[in-house]
């Protein structure tokens, strides 16, 4: 038997044991959490709503990116809605963040030395305005304290300490300079 915790180095072939099956137990406890958030239904098509479905799928094409049954089902249910005048509400997209940031490029904000008059004062935190990769809406998500992006978009990063890394950071930079 392991004592082993999360966040603690794996020593023995008991706390590698108890590290697999913490990894598989978070798996499925993040499965678990995303498929209760989600509406599921079972339904069995009747033989004249498989006809509809099949004749959905024939008429969209056959490598059709949505050509998926939850798709059709789902494209079925809102021409039913709109014909029958059923109100459905669409579920909106983020809002964006109560403070837009004023830039003019998208690198400003990293470009900014600090002595303007939106500098952050130390422990200020403010909203994150990254883009999201998910949606390409604003990150919603505070800031570090005294930075302008939070822990997910670069907010914790302190830059590269070795001189390896600063190397490689500076030869990064150079492709972008004008020749």
């Amino acid at each position: 038997m392991s004592d082993w915790q999360p966040g603690q180095p794996i020593r023995t072939a008991d706390d590698e044991r108890a590290w697999q099956a913490w990894c598989k137990e978070s798996k499925l406890e993040g499965q678990r959490w995303r498929r209760a958030r989600m509406r599921r239904i079972d339904y069995m098509p009747g033989t004249d709503a498989l006809a509809v479905i099949e004749g959905q799928l024939a008429a969209r094409g056959r490598f059709y990116v949505s050509n998926t049954n939850s798709a059709i089902l789902d494209a079925i249910v809102i021409q039913w809605a709109e014909l029958t005048g059923i109100k459905y509400r669409p579920i909106s997209k983020p809002k964006s963040p109560e403070r837009t940031p004023e830039l003019i490029d998208g690198s400003a904000r990293a470009n900014d030395s600090g002595k303007s008059a939106n500098a952050i004062k130390p422990g200020e935190r403010v909203t994150c305005g990254a883009k999201r990769r998910r949606d390409g809406q604003p990150c919603q998500a505070k800031s570090v304290p005294g930075k302008r992006r939070c822990k997910w978009h670069g907010g914790c990063s302190t830059g590269p300490r070795t001189d390896e890394g600063k190397a490689r950071a500076r030869a990064n930079l150079r492709q972008f300079l004008p020749r």
